[in-house]
């Protein structure tokens, strides 16, 4: 499949900005839906299934509320796991770069296997 085009990338990330802003008077994180969003956006130019402006665009705003709106969980749930760490701005930070990335390649996968599940194929 052919890589994203760089306005594709620019859309993503306008729309994604616009949509995080939003989410910030919805409660979530303003630094974190940024750190999401850039993440997003860099993975996203390596990504096969990521090929048109709107699935750009799904991917980026995904991530960003993924990770505006899960970063101080996925940081307390660290914290709790290492014995060393403590809740932090730097572990909630490093919590929203972590499913920004992932968030791209994690979500395709898991709506194929639904849509497998949904249609009996299920293994």
């Amino acid at each position: 499949m052919p890589e994203p085009h760089t306005s594709t990338l620019v859309a993503g990330a306008v729309v994604g900005g616009s949509i995080g802003l939003t989410g910030t008077f919805f409660g979530a994180q303003a630094d974190a839906l940024v750190v999401g969003m850039l993440a997003a956006v860099f993975v996203s130019a390596w990504l096969h299934q990521i090929n048109s402006v709107g699935r750009a665009a799904a991917a980026v705003c995904l991530s960003s509320l993924l990770a505006g709106y899960g970063s101080p969980t996925a940081a307390s749930i660290l914290a709790g796991m290492l014995p060393a760490a403590q809740p932090s701005d730097g572990l909630r930070m490093l919590a929203a770069v972590a499913i920004g990335t992932a968030a791209p390649g994690v979500v395709p996968l898991l709506l194929t296997r639904a849509r497998g599940i949904a249609q009996g194929d299920a293994k």
